[in-house]
Parts: structure tokens; C-alpha cells; sequence
């Protein structure tokens, strides 16, 4: 702590007056950054010269490039736009090049049918070249010359005859099936774009300075970052992954994101305010701000209006019932408020929690939606994975022997996960009987046990006030609130917390093994509902990282090393075991199921129709798609986790830095954050975070429910008044507002 502030108070000092130390440390920090800048210029070199094409798809999401377009159409030919007689496409990050190659593709059937044969196309400052136009698809190559790029940005404009649709109030003018420009490096050596450059350069220094900041030693950050530039350079010039011609505009939220963090670390480190609420005060309003701002970019960008990108739409429900469950829910609050300082039993707090979590979602949707709410997505949603439950025909065996061969005729969500949750339906079905009302209820109650994590997770950190705490805060935090009625992702969610938390559990001393065991059953088990379970692998390593970190001195970190070792390999040897016994029985291959699951996936969310699917179906199909879902699952994860608690985890986080991630606390807070940081640049997820990353909550609400509890009895009181008031009040106008798309 004392390193980091005498640095940042250095670095504001004239030369002459710094310590040899800080002097040292300035330099060591120049230098670390200057080799950032130097390696990010090299590969924006590198990528200009290694001639890979830039291509601008009719189904592109970036609107800002098509300008003169209709719709999306499909013909015989693929995906198509008509053009209005005079539109205008462009490609961004070309560079200054000598000489591109600009290919665009246009059909020309429908036009000729209109009586349009001809069209001409312009590109830069020469002259426009007139082609006649072919019932099939074609391919039209144009060269440009040095004089006709003065800018970053390749436009061609496609001029022709127009006619109105009669049916529809449309100029119709050529279909225009696609644009690519490759720069001829040949030609002479291409400038990098400025654009790009300073995109490249902005979003490497701002992680470097992130971390540098979160006290993370210069020279591993600089490797970390040193590593994913070169990981994206590698991509990109070996064209695994397509730059994307969107890239460098949705990149922006992700760029701002980066330096508001930036910013507000430094803040935070130079000039902390005197009073502990008052800097909590701050970060609420940070966050705010931050997200707000995010919300605004995003939707500037993409032309997107309302709440996008929550998976939700705005659509007002107004009911005074709503004040019933309101009035429950205070009624709970005030149950807990006055157990808080007393001494408690695991039973009883089970109780109390569960009847909160089952109740009050319960409540506010009858309340809102209506008496059948609760059961109304398994009865009418046709994307369920009950209308699946068919296939198993009395053979659960045969069924997973044969599910890769009909994963692609199942339902929405059973195509793209595994056969599981097929499996838990169809149990519940022969044990209670068809229908929703069964399949309902037994989702609800198991989705309610979810702050049960919490509860369980903080009485062994903190005791049971802090697990109470906890408990009361994961029941209200909205994604509990929202999604606890909605579908099987709670239950999922239930299994990877439980894995998660058990695991975490298994890292402590005396290092015993019924939580590794259980951690293996729990993670085994939730692989075999969703694959989103993977994602477990960035806390486990992160966890493991940060109990060594916390080794105990009396034992040495060998024998911590190898305890850690050995709990994770128990783990690890569990969920093996169980998949080999499947293969084995069945000839199920999980690996296998989650690539044919991924490419099912990317089909159906069009993750191909700009670029098609990429060489592994786990790449992502280009960095605009990429980087324009990246800040979008972000931003939708932060809202449901509110300022507030953000907040919290926020103060929790200065803390940890200055006790050196020493306490349990802090370790469980690191192990948090690598975990979301991990799915978040993943990028195997496309929006919908804010359900399918529910597992995260209960560990979320154990850390705001031991900040909360900091301090005084009376502060302590007060402070988790106001939290639970302003989620509670935050969950009101959500259910109020907002139709959740499930």
C-alpha cells in the first residue's frame, strides 16, 4: 500500500526531488509501458502488412458502415441488401495503403426483372466503373489507386437505376451481397490506421495500468499483457479470427470502460475521502455513472433503444397489488433484523432463508404477471427443454447414447445444452407426472436453495451473522428476484455454486476432503445440465493461486503446494471418474456434445452470417462480434449486481490490496473477480449473463454481507437496512417495468 501511494505521489514531483528508489520505480514503470507501446505499434505494423482482407457483410450489425440499404433479405445466394439506387458502404481500419483490392458482390436477377442492368460503382477519388450486372451471383474487382485512400475508411458507392416497390414504399436498386477489401502490401509497405493504432493502444495501456493499479508486480503485468497482445496479433495475422469491419467502434465501450476504471483507481489510491461512507457514497455514483454511460454508448452504437442489452424489453405492468409482497418482504426483513445479534442456529436460518427465496419471487411475480405465472414458462414456452422429455422414451441409456445424433431436432435450449436437463424433467415427470405445474414448482424450490450457498459459504468465513446477512442479501439481489421463477438456470446455478463454494471450502486448512469430494459431484453434476460450468475453471485455478498465496507460515508453501494439489485433484479425478463411467456405459462424450452444442449455438444466434463459423468452433466469428457482445454481457452482469453492491465489493477490494489478499475474504473476492473476468473475455456467451451467470451471486452477497458488516452494531444495522431498501426498491421497478425474456 505504502509502495503504490509513495509511487503515485512521486510521479506528480520533479525529478530532482525523488528518492533513488522512486526514481528506480518511475523508470521500471516507463519502461514497462514504453515496451507496451512499442509492441502494440509493431503488430498494428505486422497486421497492415500481412494482407488479410477485410470483409463487410449484408447481415452486419454495424449500421454506421450501411448507408442506402434495406433490410436483410435471403435469396438463393445468401444473405442480401437492396441498395436505394445511390448507397454507400465502407470499410474501417484499412490503413494507408498503396493499393487495395476491393471486391464487392452483387446479384443481379431480381434487378434485371426490374429493368435494371447496369450499375456503377465508385470507389475514392477515380473515375466510376460501369458494370453490367448478371442473373447470378458475381464478383466485381476494383483497384484502387495511392491517391484514393486519404483516410482510414475504404467507401465504395453503388449507383443505379431505382424503382419503387409497388407493394412496399422502397427503392429498389441493385442486392448487394457483400464487400471486401484486401490492402496490397506488395504495392508497398501499409501504414497502420491511425483509428486502429490508437484503439490497440488505448485498451493495452489501460490493462496494464488496471493491473499495475490493483497492485498486481510490474513485470507479471506487463508479461499478462505482453501475452493477450500477442495472442490477438497471433489471431489475427494467422486469420483465425476476423478483425471485423465494426471492430474499432465497438470497441469504444470496452475502451472507455478501461480508463473509467483507470480513472477512478487512481482516485481511489491518491486522494481517498476522509470518511468510509462517504468513499462507499462515491463508488455508488462511480458505478452509476459508469453504467449509465455504458448503457447510452452501447445503444448509440448499435442503434439499439429501451433497456437493450438487458435480454428484457420495457413493457409496464402498474398494479397496487404489488404492495403486498412489498409488505412481506419488509415483514421478513425485520424477522432477520432482530436475529442478527443473537445467537444462531444453522436450522433455523436455513428456514428463514428459504422461505424468503421461495416466497417473495414467488410473490411479486403472482402479484405482476398474474395466479399462473409461475408455472406459465414450462406450459408455453416452446424453446423448454419439457417438450423434449419424449425423446428419452423410457430409455435414459439409449437417449444419451444416441443425443449428439438428435441434439439438432431438440428444442432451443435442449440443442445447445447437455442432455441432463432433458433427463431431470423427465424424472420429475415419472416421479410427480406430466405437465408444468410439477416440472414448475420443483424448479422453483430448487432455484430458492441458491442463497442457501451464501448462507453456507459466510457462516464458514464469518459465523452465522455473517452467514444470516449473506443469505438476506442473495434472496434480494435481482437476479434472484427476476430469474428465481423463470426457468432450469437456477437450478443449474444452484450445482456450480454449490461446486464453486465447496471447492473454495477444500482450499482451506486443515485442507479436508469432503469438500473436494463434494465439490466434484456438484461440478460433474452441473456439466451434465449446462456447459456454462467450464467456466468453473477460472475460480479453481484463481482460488488454488490465492490459497498460496495465503499459505500458513508454520508449514511452508511446499506442503500448502502440495495439499492444494491434492484437494484439486480429487476434485478433478471425481468429475473424470464420472465422465468415463457415462462414455463407458452409454458412449456419451461430453467433449464431443459441447462442439456439436457450440456450432447448433452459433447457427441459430447467427454468429456466422457475417464471416461464417470459424476453424474452431470455439473462437469467436470475428472481433467486432466479439468485442460488441463483451460489453454488452458486462454491462448487463453489473446492473443486476446494482452500484450499491458494487459498491461494496469495490471498498472490499481497496482493502485487499493493503492486507496483501492475506484473509479469506480476500481470496474468495479474488477468486470472484477472476472468475467474471474469465466468462467476460471468454466471449462464449451471448448476452442473457445477467440469468446465466446466477452462480455468482451467492458469492457476491457473502462479500457485500462482510462489508456491510464492518463496524458498529447500530452502523451495521443501518447499513444493511439501506441495502437491502435500495435492491428492494431497484427489484420494484423492475418487475414493474420490464418484461425478462427468458
Amino acid at each position: 500500500m505504502r509502495e503504490h501511494q509513495g509511487l503515485l505521489t512521486a510521479s506528480v514531483r520533479p525529478w530532482h526531488f525523488l528518492s533513488d528508489t522512486h526514481k528506480i520505480a518511475l523508470m521500471r514503470t516507463g519502461a514497462a509501458y514504453l515496451a507496451i507501446t512499442l509492441l502494440v505499434i509493431g503488430i498494428n505494423w505486422l497486421l497492415a502488412n500481412v494482407s488479410q482482407p477485410l470483409t463487410l457483410a449484408p447481415a452486419s450489425a454495424s449500421r454506421w458502415l450501411l448507408a442506402g440499404l434495406n433490410q436483410v433479405e435471403t435469396s438463393e445466394f445468401g444473405d442480401f441488401r437492396w441498395t436505394d439506387g445511390e448507397s454507400r458502404v465502407c470499410v474501417d481500419g484499412v490503413g494507408y495503403a498503396p493499393r487495395s483490392l476491393v471486391h464487392v458482390r452483387l446479384a443481379g436477377g431480381y434487378a434485371r426483372a426490374l429493368g435494371t442492368e447496369t450499375a456503377s460503382l465508385h470507389v475514392g477519388q477515380a473515375a466510376p466503373v460501369t458494370v453490367a450486372l448478371t442473373p447470378e451471383l458475381r464478383r466485381y474487382t476494383l483497384l484502387t489507386g495511392s491517391d484514393q485512400q486519404p483516410g482510414a475508411a475504404l467507401c465504395l458507392t453503388i449507383q443505379s437505376n431505382a424503382v419503387r416497390d409497388p407493394n412496399n414504399p422502397r427503392w429498389l436498386g441493385v442486392p448487394f451481397h457483400g464487400l471486401t477489401v484486401q490492402p496490397l502490401a506488395a504495392a508497398g509497405a501499409v501504414m497502420p490506421a491511425p483509428q486502429a493504432l490508437a484503439v490497440g493502444l488505448a485498451l493495452a495501456i489501460g490493462w496494464l495500468a488496471i493491473l499495475h493499479l490493483s497492485r498486481v508486480p510490474l513485470l507479471l503485468a506487463t508479461i499478462i499483457v505482453t501475452l493477450g497482445s500477442g495472442l490477438i496479433g497471433y489471431s489475427l495475422a494467422a486469420g483465425l479470427v476476423p478483425f471485423g469491419a465494426g471492430t474499432l467502434r465497438w470497441a469504444l465501450p470496452t475502451v472507455g470502460g478501461i480508463w473509467m476504471g483507470v480513472a477512478g483507481l487512481a482516485i481511489a489510491r491518491r486522494w481517498p475521502l476522509r470518511q468510509d461512507w462517504l468513499n462507499e457514497l462515491a463508488a455508488i455514483l462511480f458505478w452509476s455513472i459508469a453504467i449509465l454511460g455504458a448503457f447510452w454508448l452501447l445503444q448509440r452504437i448499435s442503434g439499439h433503444s429501451g433497456v437493450w442489452p438487458l435480454k428484457s424489453r420495457i413493457d409496464p405492468s402498474p398494479t397496487w397489488w404489488i404492495v403486498m409482497p412489498i409488505a412481506v418482504a419488509i415483514i421478513w426483513f425485520v424477522a432477520g433484523f432482530r436475529w442478527l445479534h443473537r445467537p444462531l442456529a444453522p436450522v433455523p436460518v436455513v428456514v428463514y432463508t428459504l422461505i424468503g427465496a421461495c416466497g417473495l419471487p414467488v410473490l411479486f411475480d403472482i402479484t405482476v404477471h398474474g395466479l399462473d405465472a409461475p408455472i406459465a414458462l414450462f406450459r408455453d414456452s416452446p424453446y423448454e427443454y419439457l417438450r423434449d422429455t419424449p425423446q428419452v422414451a423410457g430409455d435414459p441409456l439409449g437417449f444419451l447414447a444416441n443425443f449428439e445424433t438428435i441434439a439438432p431436432g431438440l428444442s432451443v435450449h435442449g440443442s445447445t445444452h447437455p442432455p441432463g436437463a432433458i433427463l431431470f424433467l423427465w424424472l420429475i415427470e415419472q416421479l410427480f407426472g406430466a405437465g408444468a405445474v410439477a416440472t414448475s414448482w420443483i424448479t422453483i424450490v430448487l432455484t430458492a436453495c441458491l442463497p442457501l450457498i451464501a448462507v453456507w459459504l459466510g457462516w464458514q468465513l464469518g459465523g452465522g451473522r455473517l452467514g444470516l446477512m449473506a443469505g438476506m442479501i442473495a434472496v434480494v439481489l435481482p437476479g434472484q428476484m427476476v430469474y428465481g421463477v423463470t426457468s432450469l438456470d437456477g437450478v443449474f446455478s444452484l450445482l456450480i455454486a454449490t461446486g464453486a463454494a465447496a471447492f473454495f471450502l477444500a482450499l482451506e486448512p486443515p485442507y479436508r476432503l469432503w469438500p473436494a469430494v463434494v465439490a466434484g459431484l456438484a461440478i460433474a453434476a452441473a456439466l451434465f445440465m449446462t456447459y456454462a460450468a467450464t467456466q468453473l475453471f477460472f475460480f479453481g485455478v484463481a482460488a488454488v493461486g490465492f490459497a498460496l498465496v495465503r499459505y500458513p507460515p508454520r508449514q511452508g508453501w511446499r506442503v500448502t503446494f502440495i495439499a492444494l494439489i491434492r484437494q484439486g485433484a480429487v476434485t478433478a479425478g471425481i468429475i473424470i471418474v464420472i465422465y468415463l463411467i457415462i462414455f463407458v456405459t452409454t458412449g456419451f462424450n461430453v467433449i464431443s456434445a459441447s462442439r456439436t452444442a457450440t456450432m447448433i449455438n452459433g447457427e441459430m444466434m447467427e454468429r456466422f452470417r457475417e464471416y461464417g463459423p470459424p476453424p474452431t468452433p470455439f473462437l469467436p466469428p470475428s472481433y467486432d462480434y466479439y468485442l460488441r457482445f463483451a460489453a454488452a454481457n458486462l454491462v448487463s452482469y453489473l446492473v443486476f449486481l446494482t452500484p450499491w453492491a458494487l459498491a461494496a465489493l469495490s471498498m472490499l477490494y481497496l482493502r485487499a490490496g493493503s492486507v496483501g489478499w492475506q484473509p479469506q475474504w480476500a481470496a474468495l473476492l479474488g477468486a470472484l473477480g477472476v472468475f467474471v473476468l474469465g466468462m467476460w473475455l471468454s466471449g462464449l456467451f451471448n448476452r442473457e449473463v445477467e440469468r446465466i451467470w446466477m452462480f455468482t451471486y451467492p458469492l457476491a452477497a457473502v462479500l457485500v454481507a462482510y462489508q456491510i458488516g464492518d463496524g458498529t452494531e447500530h452502523r451495521q444495522r443501518w447499513r444493511l437496512a439501506i441495502y437491502l431498501g435500495l435492491t428492494l426498491a431497484f427489484v420494484v421497478v423492475m418487475k414493474l417495468t420490464l418484461y425478462t425474456i427468458w
